[in-house]
């Protein structure tokens, strides 16, 4: 048999044992290295629906302290108290069904309001225009019953399916299930109970998103029972869950592991409410998203398999070329040195000759070619660690969410597109590009403002002055931004009066075109810096190129390896009286523009 066949079919034997074993292991595997990662988004995503659920809860409950306060309701209610007639009873009616949109609640989260009051011996019920008769009923025989019962000032109402023969339609929408708020009422010697009926298909909705990562959910309600959109042929064991719960980051949440799978628990912010997923073995495989990643280490694993069990084979039939073969290892190791003793003139001598050949020219060639990827890298570096530090954007999602939080959308677009556009300015950085446009370099310090003027609201002012002319003009990649991150940060928020307020100030940008040189020139008032001071900025290590600040250094020579000797550099800073940086370039005609 021929040496390449004998090859071939050990090699046929070695991959069929090693993919059956593979296949064996592999989910095994994947169960064992996305376990917990699996667990820690179900648990993400459980208080994410959780809290969606809340803001409707909460929201609810918000409108029955709405309703106990309102003077208007009371007076009405006084009124018809003391004229007990249809067209006061009407007022009260209109007055109920108005509230929400009073509110300025979503005519879909609040259905409807049924009071039961009384004066002295004397009871009252009204209700907003469009309950069912069927609600009012589950009101009077259930809600108000159980509240009574077990002597609460206030309790959410469970949920409950509205009559298909009835009309469900509130404000022009149909709807399937409803829920509630009830709260004790009382003012001005009218005493009763208000309850707040509003839409739990809006719950269904987002609890139903759970179904995106399980099959398996449950929400309880404050007694533990199950409440639709629970799963009804469920898997959860809900004791064991809950009496064998493993917290998570916060009492709010835990787990409970079994060899199957892992359940999810998470409270909202009252305790009335639960919400139990459960993930299975085969629910965290097949949600594995890193599996074809991890099928290419296996096949890489693989190949190191196939090529150490070859060793021994190849050396058997094909010994004689050994050698060579070693040499080449060390070479490829990085020994450029390596060469081969010549023992024979046959074809595997030629071979070693026209191998020593070779080799002798490949480290000439990589001698050069390290020495060019010295500079390469140098400049790659240095581009790369002038990108978006990781705490600006931890910071820019945080100050996005406080603003989320506030409801302030426009805002909340106008930073996430401000940071949206530095990104994308940043990751399209190449080794070849180091040159951008005035006008973009001023756009990406635009959007870099905007998102601390968001995060440093009314603490500094910018102003911009740049002729028109320089605009399309190309200058080193990211100079600009930095500057300006390093007056806003070591200038303005730096000063500080003597209880450590911050004093604001301004940060004013320049640029000009000057006997055929570009200058730049980015001036604040803030808190300035000694000459000490100074010198140890522009000389500070090259260890030191992220930290407190970008650094003057890792700019001044990036300009350095690109413009060579053809540019300046200069700062000049007096404490309390700010900083002024002002650079010169030769102006980089583009020729695009």
């Amino acid at each position: 048999m021929k040496l390449k066949n004998k090859l071939l079919l050990s090699q046929i034997l070695v991959f069929l044992v090693m993919f059956f074993t593979l296949t064996v292991l592999l989910p095994h595997i994947v169960y064992l290295s996305s376990g917990e990662k699996e667990l820690e988004n179900a648990m993400n995503f459980n208080e994410q629906i959780m809290m969606r659920m809340e803001r409707c809860f909460d929201e609810v409950e918000r409108f029955s302290t709405v309703v106990g306060k309102d003077d208007g309701l009371n007076e009405l209610l006084e009124a018809y108290m003391e004229e007990p007639v249809e067209k006061n009873a009407a007022k009260i009616r209109l007055y109920l069904s108005g509230m929400g949109r009073k509110d300025s609640l979503p005519p879909n989260q609040v259905l409807g309001i049924y009071l039961n009051v009384s004066r002295g011996e004397k009871n009252y019920s009204f209700n907003t225009v469009g309950i069912s008769q069927s609600v009012k009923s589950h009101i009077q025989q259930q809600v108000l019953p159980k509240m009574r019962e077990e002597e609460k000032n206030s309790m959410f109402v469970e949920p409950f399916t509205f009559v298909k023969e009835e009309s469900t339609a509130f404000f022009g929408s149909n709807f399937n299930m409803g829920y509630g708020y009830a709260r004790q009422y009382g003012k001005n010697g009218i005493t009763g109970q208000a309850v707040i009926v509003a839409s739990y298909d809006e719950i269904i909705y987002i609890a139903q998103d759970v179904n995106d990562y399980c099959n398996d959910f449950l929400l309880l309600n404050g007694d533990n029972v199950q409440v639709a959109p629970s799963v009804k042929d469920s898997d959860i064991d809900v004791n064991t869950a809950l009496s064998d719960l493993t917290i998570g980051d916060s009492y709010m949440e835990g787990f409970h592991r079994d060899e199957d799978g892992v359940t999810v628990v998470r409270y909202s912010q009252n305790r009335s409410w639960k919400l139990l997923s459960r993930l299975t073995r085969e629910e965290i495989i097949a949600n594995n998203r890193s599996l074809i990643l991890l099928n290419e280490i296996l096949v890489a694993i693989f190949g190191i398999c196939v090529v150490a069990v070859m060793v021994p084979l190849v050396r058997k039939f094909v010994g004689p070329l050994g050698e060579v073969s070693r040499q080449m290892g060390e070479i490829a190791k990085g020994n450029l040195s390596a060469r081969v003793t010549v023992k024979s003139r046959d074809e595997i001598g030629e071979a070693s000759e026209s191998f020593n050949i070779m080799a002798g020219k490949l480290e000439d060639n990589i001698q050069e070619l390290i020495e060019k990827e010295k500079l390469e890298q140098t400049m790659r570096y240095s581009l790369l660690v002038s990108q978006v530090d990781p705490h600006f954007i931890y910071n820019t999602m945080n100050t996005i969410t406080y603003l989320a939080q506030k409801e302030r959308n426009e805002d909340v677009i106008a930073v996430n597109r401000a940071m949206i556009e530095i990104l994308r300015d940043r990751l399209r950085i190449e080794i070849s590009e180091v040159y951008d446009t005035v006008e973009q370099e001023l756009n990406v310090t635009r959007q870099y403002l905007i998102i601390q003027k968001y995060r440093y609201e009314g603490t500094f002012k910018t102003k911009m002055d740049v002729d028109e002319e320089v605009k399309g003009i190309l200058i080193a990649k990211n100079v600009i931004q930095p500057l300006v991150e390093n007056a806003l940060f070591h200038g303005i928020l730096e000063n500080k009066d003597e209880n450590g307020e911050i004093l604001g100030g301004c940060i004013t940008i320049t640029a000009h075109q000057e006997e055929g040189e570009i200058v730049l020139s980015i001036e604040d008032n803030g808190a300035g810096m000694s000459r000490e001071r100074l010198d140890e900025i522009l000389n500070q290590p090259k260890g030191r190129i992220r930290g407190a600040h970008i650094g003057i250094r890792n700019i001044r020579e990036r300009i350095k390896y690109i413009y060579g000797e053809s540019y300046n550099l200069e700062i000049s800073s007096k404490e309390r009286q700010g900083t002024k940086v002002v650079v010169r370039l030769p102006a980089v005609i583009n020729k695009e523009v």
